[in-house]
């Protein structure tokens, strides 16, 4: 990351929230997703529970002041998944179905996580995109996966985003929160 943006990272305001989001498909309500973002020591921590019919998935993220992610980890019934980012090498731990595996990986500079099963992620990233970024290494946790996200202004408080090859749009407040995210080609809404 450059110097630059470092900078500007250090000065973008992240806000301090608990929110809620209904997520639609098809124009009918399909779950919810709650979160929150808090302030810990320098950083941030970030939490999210994801219901959809009787499935709830959980995760937590922790975040340093330029809002890169040190820690993560997601659960559900039937596993859970543990990132532990320390540059240059970083460790994935999994368990599924009460089987554990290890491995480490190259947790990509200045990447951000994506995982499929949380829209607060994308609040984070927005949040870096106010600060001046546009393109990001991305790893989705469930896949195991490192891919790239882009994303353009659309216009006013409005962007649209490329995540491998799904494109979103997302719309954000004057405090910069992200209240509206669309995945067209499937008809989802995600609306706070």
């Amino acid at each position: 990351m450059n110097v630059f943006l470092s900078l500007v990272l250090l000065f973008t305001p992240v806000k301090v929230e608990q929110g809620h989001f209904t997520i639609f498909k098809d124009g009918k309500r399909m779950g919810t997703e709650e979160f929150s973002v808090t302030k810990r020591g320098s950083g941030y921590f970030v939490e999210g529970k994801t219901t959809i019919g009787t499935d709830v998935i959980s995760s937590q993220m922790e975040l340093d002041e330029k809002l890169a992610v040190t820690s993560y980890q997601a659960s559900s019934r039937e596993g859970s998944i543990q990132v532990k980012v320390t540059p240059p090498v970083s460790e994935v731990k999994s368990t599924v179905n009460g089987e554990t595996s290890t491995a480490d990986f190259r947790f990509p500079e200045g990447g951000v996580i994506l995982d499929n099963n949380f829209f607060h992620h994308y609040l984070i990233l927005l949040y870096r995109v106010q600060a001046g970024q546009s393109s990001f290494s991305v790893f989705v946790p469930h896949d195991l996966r490192v891919g790239a996200a882009k994303v353009r202004t659309a216009g006013p408080r409005t962007y649209d985003l490329e995540v491998g090859e799904v494109k979103l749009q997302a719309t954000i407040d004057s405090d910069g929160s992200l209240t509206k995210l669309a995945v067209p080609a499937a008809n989802v809404v995600i609306q706070r």
